[in-house]
């Protein structure tokens, strides 16, 4: 029998990956939104996790998204509460305090783009496309792909995209800043380990400050931003590890 259909996170060190696991085109069912629901505040709540790479199973296909056939069966209501926990989960995942780094291979498709996006960078093998094809069914992102979308590439490359449906190559991709870095195929899972691990190496209390000061920011007017960042460095000042830091830096004065 088949692989029940999950969000799986595997543990490695202060590593974790997040498994969209449903191969081979690793589609999104509703219960692996539920999955995702209570497998973010787990990662949060972990203090051995220290970073985090979501990857598609089997390293060939990112997600493919959702499933259709199992969508088109939802009646209207029960839909718009599907729509609500979606928005919920990858809302989680986007103010997750801890970085979180997309390795995308194969097909980053519908609701899978959207899932990309709600990550802080998104590294792409060459083999990686990416798009949006709900307006061909009548239906548009419903996951924050609208506003993640147009924060990166702008209005009207978003809404070219959007209503085109064309797949982009992981280079096009790269070129509009949806890609961050781009690696040779086989290749996305290893380096977004290596920058995840680099990251997990820095102190904990300013890891979360600046994840924080940067998610936040960016739904608070320009001016107001700077506040949100002193506030923030203000409160490092009394953390341990500043304090540790500072003080091996006084002995070496």
């Amino acid at each position: 029998m088949p692989p029940t259909p999950r969000v799986r996170i595997e543990k490695g060190g202060r590593v974790a990956v997040l498994w969209i696991e449903n191969p081979p085109r690793n589609t999104m069912r509703l219960s692996m939104v539920t999955d995702l629901m209570s497998r973010v505040p787990e990662i949060e709540k972990d203090d051995s996790i220290r970073a985090v790479v979501v990857a598609g199973a089997g390293s060939l296909v990112f997600s493919s998204g959702m499933d259709i056939e199992e969508w088109a069966k939802l009646a209207p209501k029960e839909a718009q509460e599907w729509v609500t926990r979606g928005q919920d989960a990858f809302w989680a995942l986007e103010h997750l305090t801890k970085p979180t780094i997309a390795a995308v291979a194969g097909m980053a498709r519908g609701a899978g783009a959207e899932l990309a996006l709600a990550c802080d960078i998104r590294i792409a093998d060459e083999t990686a496309t990416f798009s949006h094809p709900e307006a061909d069914l009548g239906w548009m992102p419903s996951h924050g792909g609208t506003a993640r979308l147009s924060k990166i590439v702008g209005r009207s490359n978003a809404l070219e995209l959007l209503l085109s449906g064309k797949a982009l190559t992981a280079l096009d991709a790269l070129r509009l800043g949806i890609v961050d870095h781009l690696s040779a195929p086989g290749e996305a899972l290893s380096e977004a380990r290596s920058l995840a691990e680099l990251f997990a190496k820095k102190s904990r209390s300013a890891v979360k400050a600046i994840k924080r000061a940067l998610t936040e920011g960016d739904e608070k007017p320009y001016r107001n931003r700077f506040l949100l960042e002193s506030q923030h460095a203000v409160q490092l000042l009394w953390s341990e590890e500043y304090q540790e830091a500072m003080a091996k830096l006084r002995k070496k004065a």
